[in-house]
């Protein structure tokens, strides 16, 4: 058992024999006060640990709904019951050293997902001298409302809650706190691009990874006030956080859902703007306090926190979300093209043009490429754009490596590249997603990269915008090489239709 003192409590961890040597883990160390009752729908306050604290295993994870189970064996999502989810998990090779810290943050839409997935183990990068870090925050409704009370952005909230909290504990651990990398997947990378443009966040973070996920995904204020209205008027509640904090978690969750699929479905832009027709009712929102204006925004004004970034996405990030949850062989060109529309597209019909080509014969092929491009390519290449006038470097990569899995029809899937980034593919997790008897070349490159530039803010390739030409890390299925000027002509042909 591996024993330290922080914040005024000894705190017990365990040892973790994994790739050649042995690392402590800490499960499970609360970071903020239980969300629950009159707390539900506050900013996090901090937790007061006590005296004794055995962190062996993992703690609460944040109240959701489990993920259909078309997605789920796509997934690792462990659910864990209780109060106190706003933990965070710790695994580092030296208590007493002062290494590279990297802080996960997990995705799932902003409504699912949590930081004790067997496949996002910290054990191999702390196995690699790094010490890592993941954590839960607040989702769904819980996590995302905002109120005309000054309720708002409670998922970031809590990130920002336990950033603060590893620049204050971490030295502890054998971290060094002036030496920290915030990196996410999905939600988790959209939140960093969230954070990014938080003046709250400012010098809690020095580098960033984003994993398929970019700066868009946050609603305007009047969207968010009436999404956070809706759902007061589910549950006859007054919209005050004093109010909600009255509702049972079960009852909370109904109306999260209920609100997310009623606005997602709704054509009303007079009263919930760029949330009518939104799949992601409780995303990030503009609230004039952690986001005083639109990331996008504050980063093509230059204000956006000037740090390394490493960025990318994987080639066919739509197929989860059409083929993955049984969508495809429903698809119907009049739901392509009623998808665009919903969308905001300026110009449907040119998009469902781009979307459409004589490798895509079937309208579940062009939807996936739609989402692909609409969700995860063109938020990307804005990105890129964006931070092509910024001093620290942006790094892209993309992830190509196909799985066999399903026959090979989600091909490089969302969220394909967490095992082989985390080096967990023999895990009964990775297994279980990715399969048996996977090219040794994708993982050590990928975890490699990773690494790198956790360490060191450089993935081993030249930067984005460094040049006459753009520089692309590619990952197959022979490990990594690198490509210049790669998509120019898609997103040549995609400019300016989002």
């Amino acid at each position: 058992m591996t024993t330290i003192h922080v914040a005024g409590a000894t705190i017990h961890g365990t040892e973790v024999e994994a790739f050649g040597t042995t690392v402590n883990a800490f499960y499970g160390i609360p970071y903020a006060q239980a969300p629950v009752g009159t707390r539900r729908f506050l900013a996090p306050t901090p937790a007061t640990l006590p005296a004794e604290f055995h962190a062996t295993a993992y703690g609460p994870t944040a109240a959701q709904k489990q993920y259909p189970d078309a997605a789920l064996a796509l997934m690792d999502n462990p659910i864990i019951e209780g109060e106190n989810s706003l933990n965070l998990n710790i695994w580092t090779p030296d208590t007493a050293g002062c290494a590279p810290v990297y802080v996960y943050i997990h995705g799932g839409a902003y409504r699912n997902g949590s930081g004790a997935g067997e496949t996002i183990s910290g054990t191999s990068f702390a196995a690699n001298g790094i010490v890592t870090v993941t954590l839960n925050y607040r989702l769904g409704a819980e996590g995302g409302i905002q109120l005309a009370d000054g309720t708002s952005n409670n998922m970031l909230r809590d990130q920002i809650a336990a950033l603060t909290w590893v620049r204050d504990n971490i030295a502890a651990f054998g971290g060094n706190p002036d030496h920290v990398v915030v990196g996410g997947e999905s939600a988790g990378a959209m939140s960093i691009g969230a954070l990014l443009s938080s003046p709250q966040a400012k010098g809690l973070f020095h580098a960033a990874i984003m994993e398929s996920g970019a700066t868009h995904n946050v609603v305007s204020q009047k969207a968010a006030l009436a999404a956070g209205e809706r759902f007061a008027e589910v549950v006859g509640k007054e919209p005050t956080a004093a109010a909600l904090g009255e509702l049972s978690e079960e009852e909370v969750l109904a109306a999260s859902a209920s609100v997310e699929a009623e606005l997602g479905a709704s054509a009303d832009t007079a009263r919930y703007a760029d949330l009518a027709a939104n799949s992601m009712t409780w995303q990030p929102s503009v609230d004039g306090d952690v986001l005083p204006r639109h990331p996008l925004d504050a980063l093509a004004a230059g204000e956006a926190l000037d740090v390394p970034v490493l960025i990318g996405t994987n080639q066919d990030e739509g197929t989860l979300f059409v083929a993955g949850l049984g969508r495809y062989t429903s698809a119907t060109e009049e739901i392509l093209h009623a998808a665009v529309v919903a969308s905001g597209a300026a110009n449907p019909d040119k998009v469902v043009e781009l979307s459409t080509s004589p490798d895509n014969p079937h309208a579940g092929e062009s939807l996936t490429t739609f989402v692909d491009m609409w969700k995860f390519q063109l938020p990307l290449h804005a990105f890129l754009e964006g931070r092509a006038g910024y001093d620290s470097p942006t790094y892209r990569y993309k992830f190509t490596w196909r799985s066999e899995k399903f026959g090979g029809a989600l091909g490089s899937f969302h969220t394909v590249e967490l095992p082989f980034v985390f080096n967990t593919v023999a895990t009964e997790s990775g297994k279980r997603i990715l399969g048996e008897g996977l090219p040794a070349a994708v993982s050590k490159a990928a975890h490699g990269a990773w690494v790198s530039f956790i360490k060191t803010f450089d993935p081993g390739w030249s930067p984005y915008n460094s040049g006459d030409t753009t520089t692309t890390g590619v990952f197959d299925a022979n490990g990594l090489h690198i490509e210049a000027d790669l998509d120019k002509d898609t997103f040549t042909a995609w400019q300016g239709q989002r």
